[in-house]
């Protein structure tokens, strides 16, 4: 069986060579050769591998630390060769060359999966045909998609589509009571293949599945990792986020997966620093992290180095798969869509453009799902919808739930009105670094989750201590599902569980704050009009509780010698974020990033006690009943090491 292979995708409107800058290989021994991270093959198979300056006699060897596969080319043309998979090949990471006598290219480092030849009937007018099978069966009824055309396998678990094959892959809806065999983070996922060849030529994609339980499963969001092999990011990111994460997972008595809701990587530090998303994916497995992560584009995933939305994506599905898809885990059904419009202005080859963006769910993206969301039996339970910029904001000072995407096609109102028959449907975002819990009516919430990079891994830089702009603890949330119940909370990398909440209190911040060094240092930040006198208008006796994970179903209350005191929601920076970043920043002769300075949030509370050095009994209790105390014994100190 003849099966090609080309992991450059093929984009609408034709993209030639000189498109892509990452492309340009003019010395190489064979250019624009490309292989895809993970290649599912079997003994026997034939490959065709696209690629300009084959000659007879090169071999492309598969080389990894157990054993080295040299497979000699054959039927060499201007632009393919034929290579023939070997019996003895294992399910293994291999570094792959192209040798010609004496001398090699390296092409890539891919990870083999070992399936079956699973022999599926041509149909007359169809270009992509597979089958979705579990042990000897096929598995009826799979939704499988290009991301234009959806079909659903037949009795045989068969699908065949007429595709244009522009957006370059092909994917399968998780179904219920599955997962994919491939579902590792070497094999990215399993639910998705690059496609091979032009529009003309049919190509086959098996998808293998196994029977699984996730009826109950723990779904961890992280957003805003923004790794750049920079400020010891990627040591944090180690040390932090995947050292916890794993803990929690191998001590889960139920499936746990992962969920990172864009900006994995920061586009301005692609190049510069030569991080990019393969090497974001790659760092995931070689880093030994089992918990199986799916994937949401965000703006910083784009290439910089190009102008318009499908040449930016085009790393980003090469490496991480579908920019939209969806998946059963369970009762729930989870949607991940794109909504970036990379627009980029000025990018060019070598040259990195404005980034600039749009923020709206192409139509094409709403038309798909429109239609898997209609595919959608049981809609009373949970939906869940990942996007990278969020759909509301409330940090106004009416805490208001502000639509944030105009379009009306793709924007706030469509997504609304997208998912109007759904009785419980939760949007996970990040993209703003803070933290924001929105009731949006009795059936919609949107979760905009902090950074897991904090401020860009500049508090800890500059003080140690890993704080967002609105004084959030970096962190991730954790989302577990019981069949159709889902609970929700968020936990901040290094604290307890039970750490919700931050006291201050504000004769101690006031005093170390009102220095006229201090307020000509926060001055520079423009996005404060207060010629840096943050808190010169709070009173005396003042203590400010900022809990990150709020909603209006939560509680906060205060007691002063066994009396309630009157708890007021504010609209007001958190001190903590200041002294950790903000200042630290200027001072150390950085720009005042107003885009990264500390924030007014919509979850700061504010009490007045009666006296400075009186002790207040503080209990926050979540929407679930979960009760978090402190005892707050004042004047309470504030420095960085402040909790």
């Amino acid at each position: 069986m003849l099966f090609v292979l080309f992991a450059g995708f093929l984009l609408a409107a034709g993209c030639s060579e000189s498109d892509s800058p990452e492309f340009e290989q003019s010395r190489r021994l064979v250019r624009n050769l490309y292989l895809a991270p993970v290649m599912s093959v079997y003994a026997g198979q034939t490959l065709t591998l696209q690629g300009v300056g084959f000659e007879a006699g090169d071999v492309v060897s598969f080389r990894a630390d157990a054993a080295v596969f040299d497979l000699p080319v054959s039927g060499v043309t201007a632009k393919t060769a034929r290579v023939v998979i070997p019996a003895a090949i294992a399910r293994e990471s291999y570094d792959v060359y192209v040798v010609r006598g004496a001398q090699e290219q390296y092409v890539a480092t891919v990870k083999i999966y070992l399936t079956t030849d699973q022999e599926v009937p041509d149909k007359e007018g169809m270009n992509i045909k597979g089958i979705v099978f579990c042990g000897d069966k096929g598995v009826p009824g799979v939704r499988v998609s290009d991301g234009l055309q959806t079909v659903t396998t037949d009795e045989n678990g068969y699908y065949w589509i007429p595709s244009l094959k522009t957006l370059g892959y092909v994917f399968i809806t998780i179904p219920q009571g599955y997962l994919p065999a491939a579902l590792d983070n070497n094999m990215m996922m399993g639910f998705w293949a690059g496609l091979t060849d032009e529009a003309g030529v049919c190509e086959k994609h098996n998808f293998e599945l196994v029977e699984a339980d996730t009826e109950n499963h723990v779904m961890l969001v992280g957003a805003d990792l923004h790794l750049a092999d920079k400020q010891n990011d990627l040591r944090n990111f180690k040390n932090g986020f995947i050292a916890e994460t794993q803990a929690f997972a191998d001590a889960s008595s139920v499936p746990v997966f992962c969920l990172m809701a864009g900006d994995m990587t920061w586009d301005r530090y692609w190049y510069d620093r030569n991080f990019r998303l393969p090497h974001y994916r790659q760092w995931l497995s070689r880093n030994g992290y089992s918990v199986p992560v799916f994937h949401a584009m965000g703006n910083h995933d784009n290439d910089p180095y190009v102008q318009g939305d499908a040449p930016g994506q085009l790393s980003y599905c090469r490496t991480l798969g579908p920019n939209y898809y969806s998946f059963n885990l369970g009762k729930v059904h989870y949607v991940v869509l794109d909504d970036i419009d990379w627009i980029n202005t000025g990018g060019s080859d070598g040259v990195l453009g404005s980034r600039d963006y749009n923020r709206v769910v192409s139509l094409a993206q709403m038309t798909w799902l429109a239609e898997d969301l209609a595919a959608v039996e049981d809609k009373t339970a949970p939906l869940v919808v990942c996007l990278h910029v969020q759909l509301y904001e409330n940090y106004n000072a009416s805490f208001a739930n502000t639509a944030k995407m105009p379009s009306a096609t793709g924007g706030t109102g469509a997504l609304m009105n997208a998912v109007r028959d759904f009785s419980e449907v939760h949007f996970i975002t990040g993209h703003t670094h803070h933290n924001s819990t929105m009731v949006i009516n009795d059936k919609v919430i949107e979760h905009n989750t902090a950074a897991v990079c904090e401020t860009w891994w500049w508090s800890t830089f500059f003080s140690d201590r890993a704080i967002c702009v609105d004084g959030s603890p970096a962190g991730y949330g954790i989302y577990t599902v019981n069949s159709t119940d889902v609970k929700w909370s968020y936990k901040g990398i290094g604290e307890p569980a039970g750490y919700q909440f931050r006291t201050y209190d504000m004769n101690t911040v006031k005093k170390h704050l009102d220095n006229s060094t201090y307020k000509a240092l926060l001055a520079q930040y423009a996005s404060r009009d207060n010629k840096g006198d943050d808190y010169g208008k709070v009173g005396d006796n003042v203590v400010y509780i900022n809990v990150w994970n709020y909603d209006p179903a939560w509680k906060v209350e205060v007691r002063e010698d066994g009396s309630p005191l009157e708890v007021k929601r504010v609209f007001d920076r958190d001190p903590l974020h200041t002294i950790t970043f903000d200042i630290p920043r200027v001072e150390a002769k950085y720009e005042a990033n107003a885009d990264w300075a500390s924030c007014c949030s919509s979850h700061m509370f504010s009490v007045t006690a009666s006296s400075p050095v009186s002790e207040l009994e503080i209990t926050v209790t979540d929407r679930f009943g979960n009760v978090y105390s402190e005892r707050m014994k004042r004047p309470k100190a504030f420095v960085k090491t402040s909790k």
